[in-house]
């Protein structure tokens, strides 16, 4: 299976702080893959510093074979992301809202737009505006917009934050079902483990900037174990959070 993220020594100082110690991992494509760990863990630094939001202090982040380090642009191109909660204009609907970032890219392909907007299960309130929608909706056109480019790789940095159980299950569902249509990978950065445990492949444990454990949902499962079982015992009496 072919690696489509390579994470190697990575460290990042913010100030005389260090974040990321070291850190190193790697991801295969096709993968839902969760970045997991308590608040303060590093989480949204590693994200950030994958999308060249932070300078990394040392070591290297390969994209698609790329480096984040010496061709940024190339590696961006392989990626669509969503930092929390998608920003829109409101006042618009959310085709134009789609549209206008689609425009952006150069893409006018109205074919394949309305094909983004089927898969992300928006087609009947596509031309309502922005401010009628839902949380879940607004992240479901978020999901849209970074679909556009047909990246390799879709980046979510806390996306379940703000949502009820509904909006939860919704977005759970479109991850998966945009990952078994594409073969695309999905990075998701959260610290809810019961939300983790449904929807991921693997799931990347994280504690004050070390890289703890690579686990593997299927052969957690298999041993009767849950991702809860592995937090805590992996974690306890850690630097980190339990706390």
């Amino acid at each position: 299976m072919k690696e489509i993220i390579k994470v190697e020594n990575l460290k990042k100082k913010i100030g005389r702080k260090v974040i990321l110690h070291n850190l190193s991992f790697s991801v295969d494509e096709g993968k839902i893959v969760g970045i997991v760990g308590p608040n303060g863990a590093g989480k949204s630094t590693l994200i950030k510093t994958m999308l060249g939001l932070y300078k990394i202090t040392s070591g290297n982040i390969y994209i698609n074979g790329y480096s984040v380090k010496n061709n940024l642009e190339k590696c961006l191109n392989n990626i669509g992301c969503i930092i929390e909660n998608p920003d829109m204009y409101t006042n618009l609907s959310g085709r134009k809202n789609i549209e206008l970032y689609a425009n952006l890219c150069d893409i006018y392909d109205k074919k394949y737009i309305n094909n983004i907007i089927t898969l992300v299960k928006l087609e009947n309130r596509i031309d309502d505006k922005v401010k009628t929608y839902s949380l879940g909706m607004r992240q479901r056109l978020g999901i849209a917009c970074a679909l556009v480019l047909n990246p390799k790789i879709l980046i979510l940095d806390e996306p379940t934050n703000g949502l009820d159980p509904f909006g939860i299950k919704e977005l759970r569902e479109l991850l998966k079902e945009v990952n078994e249509k594409t073969n695309m990978t999905i990075i998701i950065s959260s610290h809810i483990l019961e939300e983790m445990q449904k929807i991921c492949d693997e799931v990347i444990l994280i504690d004050d900037g070390n890289f703890v454990e690579n686990v593997n949902i299927e052969d957690m499962k298999e041993k009767g174990l849950s991702l809860e079982d592995i937090f805590i015992e992996k974690l306890h009496g850690s630097k980190g959070q339990l706390r």
